[in-house]
């Protein structure tokens, strides 16, 4: 082994042959560039769905208790909630109530659908961080006028030309008996808080009300879900399992990924086609390892002529251009790896390129890399750079010394 790693290192340095090394110089750079490539659009993957489970995980529950009936009565809710709060594991739990109605200002003559959230605010605090997003007070107590108070998304307030302070009508879709028949009820919402969470959904759509005001309007005396936080995620699954042997067969415990799971299997699908789609890049480029290999046995025919006649074997030539296009791969390969993990952390080091919250729910391109994702497209792509050398060196191998010495 130590004859063909000598002969391929001296071919690999080889300043003879200045086209020769020219194409090899570009077949390093297209492996460099192909694996940076795969390297970048991996950590932009990586950081939408890191960035998003954060984000989720702030903004939602680890774990939601619900009824398959859609609602589970009260007394049923408290007793849970009593034995989650006793549970060393549990950091939280708290019910929540969800409803849905129109809210519409003096400022603003279009009403706005609204998503609402009724929340118990001091057990809520312990099981979503909410309130670090909240500009205001977020008092959702009654006040003396009658007005209500409610914390509202940012962009919702935009729309409605409203600010902390403000006030707001909001008419529930439930009906209400008058001498004048069924009529919608109407209440009045005053701002408390305003949600700025950079999480487009939340700053568009959602509501947060009182518990209490929210389980007369929405529903008939029960809780929609039973929201709870653990004082170690990792401890998720094995919770989750514990839950559904202790709850009743009615009753459901959803996990944060479940309850986002259509989001989640559009990142990880989004993942799949994008290694696919910028590995095509790498493959591509190792095709120059071919070309490079094929133009250099033909420069060195005369040499491996020679090599054979003195008596190395077709399999040590073989051996000599399998090295030779490793190196010229695993040269392209680490300077692929060193460009796409330095520009993935100032890229994202600078939040390089912004995105409109209108349309994402984040406000730049997140890149992560890690160890592991460099290491799989390492492999990837010295494993292509290793098939690529196949074809050459087996027709190097083919050489017969006569044939390679009988022109010179």
């Amino acid at each position: 082994m130590r004859l063909p790693f000598f002969i391929a290192k001296r071919y690999f340095f080889s300043r003879k042959g200045a086209f020769i090394n020219f194409i090899t110089v570009i077949s390093i750079l297209g492996v460099a560039v192909g694996v940076a490539a795969l390297i970048i659009a991996l950590s932009i993957s990586t950081g939408f769905t890191e960035t998003m489970k954060r984000k989720l995980g702030e903004l939602y529950a680890d774990l939601n208790i619900v009824a398959i009936s859609g609602e589970i009565d009260e007394k049923s809710a408290k007793e849970i909630i009593e034995e989650l709060d006793k549970n060393p594991a549990v950091k939280g739990a708290s019910p929540l109530v969800l409803g849905i109605g129109l809210i519409s200002s003096d400022f603003s003559s279009i009403p706005k659908v609204v998503r609402v959230a009724g929340i118990e605010k001091n057990s809520f605090k312990n099981v979503v961080s909410l309130m670090k997003y909240v500009k205001g007070s977020g008092d959702l107590s009654v006040f003396d006028d009658g007005s209500k108070g409610a914390i509202i998304g940012k962009d919702l307030a935009d729309s409605l030309g409203v600010g902390e302070g403000d006030t707001v009508n909001f008419l529930v879709p439930r009906l209400t008996q008058s001498p004048f028949g069924s009529i919608p009820r109407v209440l009045t919402l005053k701002i408390t808080g305003i949600l700025k969470s950079d999480y487009y959904l939340y700053d568009t759509e959602f509501a947060y009300l009182d518990f209490n005001l929210c389980q007369k309007l929405f529903t008939s005396g029960g809780v929609h879900s039973i929201q709870i936080r653990l004082k170690d995620s990792e401890t998720m699954e094995s919770f989750k399992y514990y839950l559904e042997k202790k709850i009743d067969s009615k009753m459901r415990v959803l996990d944060l990924l479940e309850t986002n799971k259509e989001f989640f299997k559009a990142l990880k699908m989004e993942r799949l086609l994008l290694f696919f789609a910028i590995g095509l890049i790498v493959v591509v480029a190792s095709l120059n390892i071919v070309s490079t290999l094929i133009l250099l046995v033909m420069e060195k025919v005369k040499d491996i002529g020679l090599l054979r006649s003195v008596g190395v074997s077709s399999s040590q030539i073989r051996i000599i251009f399998l090295l030779e296009g490793m190196m010229i791969g695993m040269t392209g390969t680490i300077f692929g790896d060193i460009i796409g993990a330095v520009s993935a952390f100032l890229l994202n080091k600078y939040k390089a390129i912004p995105l409109s919250l209108e349309v994402y729910p984040i406000p730049y391109v997140p890149f992560e890399i890690s160890s592991g994702q460099v290491l799989i497209v390492t492999i990837f792509a010295l494993a292509i750079s290793f098939v690529s050398t196949l074809y050459p060196s087996q027709q190097a191998a083919k050489l017969l010394p006569l044939e390679a010495l009988r022109y010179e």
